[in-house]
């Protein structure tokens, strides 16, 4: 059957979000399946409108991609997105949709030293991992979602000299916010950097609550942050982080339980969080805290 694949246009957002709410790409796509995780999807600084695609039959919408343009140290890496609805599947769409998103990051290889491509997907999917294979990506990396049932939590116990605030929206802090972001993830797997700009788009989304983002100061300097996310009726611990001088005195734990007590607050069902296979560190304090693996996550990426 013959399909179409055109740029998803401003106008045609509406159509890409009624696509990843299809039951066959619901689950994969579950970010995008309230208002507010959509626009902050779509929203994101990373995603460039070029980098969005949707394939037709015969005028029937049947599968989108999109990708993420994330840099890190010294150069950049993406991260594509893809979905074909159920009925459409094993006639071509998934690899023509690919190869124009594949194509529409190929200018900023140079500009940006883009090397890195990657997919992913919720496991088991054997399709998608046949697919990933076929067309040379490897499984590089596996993430881990961890929920916590609803309950108490130990209150935070705040190392000596630390003083937490909420994020009160000032330029001060968006910068504080900003810099231990980046000197808390720097040595991480699949690092983002970030700009203030970054930041301050982040901030400007409607879903972002400035109550739900905890600082760390120590000595005037914040050393340490918590952000949580609502997604609908779901509640996610996006990101815990403290500066390497300020690890090994409690302070992630305190922020993270501090983060399941708020998000508790909000009535939030499930409460989960996602973390990197290999981060052992994490895992231990997320498993000491009540959080367990429900879902894996598979990355797959190949060289640009």
């Amino acid at each position: 059957m013959p399909f179409v694949i055109a740029p998803c246009r401003h106008d045609d957002l509406a159509t890409l979000q009624a696509l990843a709410r299809h039951p066959s790409l619901a689950d994969e796509f579950e970010p995008l399946q309230t208002d507010a995780g959509f626009e902050k999807i779509m929203g994101d600084p990373l995603m460039r409108p070029e980098h969005r695609w949707i394939a037709s039959v015969d005028g029937m919408p049947a599968a989108f991609c999109f990708a993420y343009l994330a840099p890190t140290h010294d150069g950049a890496f993406a991260m594509i997105r893809l979905g074909v609805v159920e009925r459409f599947r094993r006639q071509g769409i998934g690899e023509g949709l690919l190869a124009c998103c594949t194509s529409s990051l190929e200018p900023f290889r140079a500009s940006h030293g883009l090397a890195e491509l990657n997919l992913s997907g919720w496991q088991p999917n054997p399709v998608a991992e046949r697919f990933a294979l076929r067309h040379g990506y490897a499984h590089t990396r596996s993430f881990w979602r961890m929920e916590r049932a609803a309950g108490a939590i130990a209150p935070p116990r705040w190392p000596d000299g630390i003083v937490v605030r909420t994020f009160d929206g000032s330029e001060r802090e968006l910068a504080a916010f900003n810099e231990t972001y980046n000197r808390s993830f720097a040595d991480h797997y699949h690092y983002v950097r970030s700009t203030l700009d970054d930041t301050r788009a982040v901030i400007a989304q409607a879903h972002f609550a400035p109550e739900g983002l905890a600082l760390a100061w120590r000595d005037g300097a914040c050393v340490g942050f918590s952000r949580n996310v609502r997604h609908g009726p779901a509640g996610e611990v996006a990101l815990v982080g403290v500066v390497p001088e300020s690890r090994g005195m409690g302070l992630g734990r305190a922020l993270l339980r501090w983060s399941v007590d708020w998000l508790m607050e909000q009535r939030v069902d499930p409460l989960f969080l996602m973390v990197d296979g290999e981060n052992e560190t994490a895992l231990e304090i997320y498993r000491s805290e009540g959080f367990q693996v429900v879902r894996t996550r598979m990355h797959w990426n190949r060289p640009f």
